[in-house]
C-alpha cells in the first residue's frame, strides 16, 4: 500500500513537535518609524550548534510542481534550526517527520500541513522535512539558518517508496 498524507492547517499546537509557524502575533510588538510601522519581535529563535558559526540569509525562487506530488526525499539540518518566510507565495505544503532511534526519518509518522501564504515556517534543529515545494505559481521565500558551509549542514534521505499527499 502506497503511504499517503492528508494535510491539515498549520497551527502552533499541531506543529510544536517540529518547530513553529512564523506569523504576526507570535511575539511582542511595538510601534516604530514614527508610528508608521509595527515591529514584531521574538517570532522564533534560531537554534544552532557551536560549530555552525555563520548566519545565512538566502532567497529561494521555487518553480511550481505538478500535482499529484510524490515525496521521494526528506532533509534535515542537524546543526541549526531553519526558517522560511514567504515573500511571494500562495498556500504551500509543509511535510515533517520525526527521527527514529537510528536517526532516520519515521516516514510512517510523517505529518502534512497547509501553510497560508501569510505564514512562514520554522523547523527545529534536526527535524526531517520536505524541501520547499510550490504549486500553481512560482514562489519566493527568504531562508534563515546558521551554517558552517562544510557539507555537514544538510542531510538528505531518499525514500525507498514515495510518499503521496492527497487533498492539497
Amino acid at each position: 500500500m502506497t503511504p499517503t498524507l492528508r494535510p491539515r492547517s498549520l497551527t502552533a499546537a499541531a506543529f510544536a513537535p517540529f518547530g513553529a509557524p512564523i506569523a504576526i502575533g507570535s511575539g511582542p510588538s511595538r510601534p516604530v518609524n514614527g508610528g508608521r510601522a509595527t515591529r514584531h519581535d521574538d517570532i522564533v529563535a534560531l537554534d544552532r550548534a557551536e560549530d555552525a558559526p555563520e548566519a545565512r540569509l538566502a532567497l529561494y525562487r521555487i518553480a511550481p510542481s505538478p500535482r499529484p506530488f510524490a515525496i521521494d526525499v526528506l532533509e534535515r539540518h542537524p546543526r541549526s534550526s531553519q526558517s522560511f518566510t514567504p515573500i511571494v507565495a500562495r498556500d504551500y505544503l509543509v511535510v515533517v517527520a520525526p527521527s527514529g532511534p537510528d536517526g532516520a526519518p519515521l516516514v510512517a509518522k510523517a505529518q502534512a500541513f497547509v501553510a497560508p501564504a501569510t505564514t512562514g515556517v520554522h523547523y527545529a534543529r534536526g527535524v526531517w522535512h520536505l524541501p520547499l515545494v510550490a504549486f500553481d505559481a512560482e514562489a519566493l521565500f527568504a531562508m534563515w539558518m546558521w551554517e558552517a558551509g562544510d557539507g555537514r549542514d544538510t542531510e538528505e534521505v531518499r525514500l525507498g517508496e514515495p510518499l503521496f499527499v492527497e487533498g492539497f
